[in-house]
């Protein structure tokens, strides 16, 4: 049977230690009621396909601490709730997992990189046949388990997601698992609407006749979730980005004729959402007793992606307007290249996460080809990326958001996509399941929504976008215009 740490030993558990994102959040404790995860215990890290789940105590930086174990998988019947996992593979962790949100802090050199990295390897070499040895702590014993990972998926090659038969393997099934749960509506998380696209896009990126429907169904859900009227209530212009963005792929893709009043329906949106300053924000322009944070970088780099998107698809843009959306990014850009807030003024070289970055990097490597400036733009932004690649993960507001566009902007310099997926290859396998889908981990600067949402699909949807980049086939992955 599963077992989990009961909820009262995780509040103890809470009360004696810092939680793995921040000093005194709760994070571990946090529940989804949605999926397998449901039964884990609270939002903890899952240990790749082994089928465990575990948590690091601050006063031990540098152990996992076994808290779950899922029926029929690997780590089944071989780790103990409250084993410490202090190695694998004949090496002990000897780094130390820094907590904290900040420059001095980021990067997961420690356990989890290394037990990733470990994970991996017992999958693709075959030395290790297949075996994951874990060197555990168990009461004052300890000993050294073997877990049957398997040698199914092997090891990403060394230039992934490009000619990496993991990553293809990977693919088919995250593709398949995303079309299985996308609703007869053509939406799959009501409410969550980046979840939507990036299932959405990952199945278009990969070309397969066997979603075309999927892909439409999803294009006519979107098309029919929007309009020219402006509302003020909730936050539309995330949505409504998003689903342009979409649905100029998809045109991109198979040329439908009954996309583009819908592209010039959002056109016509986005113009009137646009603030003054030549940004967006969570709402509209003009919104009856304020805008909430007013304008910021990271919605306006996606307000400006779909506009560069719709230039594509032959859409008239203002010009005007799309100038100030970049000048207003630039005003956000600091001297090294990186996207802040708002404003770079009080952070001349400083860097934080790199989802913004990320999105105004393809939102102007997307640009016109004219827009040669634009272009020069965007590689300094992947360098940037290239040169901190330790936040992709670990993004403020919606990590897997973050995840995404921080890949997909880097992609602008090839280089600085090598050095951010070299460093980070310890994510995908730490974060895929035993099932084949990818579990949203917990993050240093946390927003747990995408996790009580839904865990599974959410990551899953962001991942399989990402290891997409492998096709070329979406302009947001590569494609030539």
């Amino acid at each position: 049977m599963p077992q989990s740490l009961s909820r009262a030993g995780t509040a103890l558990l809470l009360i004696a230690a810092c939680a793995f994102p921040l000093a005194n959040d709760p994070t571990w404790a946090i529940q989804t009621t949605v999926g397998p995860d449901a039964e884990a215990g609270g939002w903890t890290i899952n240990l790749g396909i082994t089928g465990a789940r575990g948590i690091i105590d601050a006063a031990s930086p540098t152990v996992i601490e076994v808290s779950y174990v899922f029926a029929d998988t690997p780590a089944e019947g071989r780790l103990e709730l409250g084993d410490r996992i202090v190695g694998a593979n004949g090496a002990r962790f000897e780094t130390p997992h820094r907590f904290g949100y900040g420059m001095d802090v980021f990067g997961y050199e420690g356990p989890l990189m290394d037990l990733g990295l470990a994970l991996e390897r017992s999958q693709g070499q075959a030395r290790l046949d297949g075996s994951l040895r874990l060197h555990i702590v168990r009461g004052a014993e300890e000993l050294t388990v073997k877990l049957p990972v398997g040698t199914h998926y092997g090891a990403y090659a060394k230039n992934y997601p490009y000619k990496c038969a993991k990553t293809e393997l990977v693919l088919e099934e995250t593709w398949a698992w995303l079309a299985e749960r996308q609703e007869e509506s053509g939406h799959w998380h009501h409410g969550r609407p980046h979840i939507d696209v990036f299932a959405a896009l990952a199945l278009l990126a990969s070309e397969d006749p066997r979603y075309r429907e999927h892909t439409e169904r999803a294009a006519r859900a979107f098309a029919a979730d929007t309009s020219e009227v402006i509302e003020y209530d909730g936050l539309d212009c995330w949505k409504y980005t998003l689903y342009a963005v979409y649905l100029a792929e998809y045109f991109l893709a198979y040329g439908e004729d009954w996309i583009l009043p819908e592209l010039e329906k959002l056109n016509g949106w986005l113009i009137k959402a646009q603030i003054d300053d030549g940004g967006w924000g969570h709402r509209p322009a003009h919104r009856p007793g304020g805008n909430g944070y007013g304008s910021f970088c990271a919605m306006t780099g996606q307000a400006m992606l779909a506009w560069s998107l719709m230039l594509r698809c032959g859409v008239e843009v203002d010009a005007e307007r799309y100038l100030a959306a970049h000048e207003f990014l630039m005003r956000g850009t600091n001297s090294v290249g990186y996207v802040w807030y708002a404003d770079e003024s009080a952070h001349p070289t400083d860097i934080a996460d790199m989802g913004r970055t990320g999105t105004s990097a393809l939102a102007h490597l997307l640009a016109p080809k004219k827009l040669r400036e634009f272009r020069a733009t965007a590689r300094r932004h992947a360098r940037c990326i290239g040169e901190h690649p330790e936040t992709f993960p670990d993004t403020h507001g919606s990590p897997l958001l973050g995840l995404v566009f921080t890949a997909l902007g880097a992609a602008a310099e090839p280089d600085a996509l090598r050095r951010l997926l070299d460093y980070n290859r310890w994510h995908f396998s730490l974060a895929h399941c035993p099932d084949g889908s990818f579990y949203y981990q917990p993050n240093r600067d946390n927003n747990p929504q995408d996790f009580t949402s839904a865990p599974r699909l959410s990551a899953t949807a962001a991942n399989a976008l990402v290891l997409s980049l492998s096709r070329r086939s979406l302009a947001i992955t590569g494609r030539d215009e």
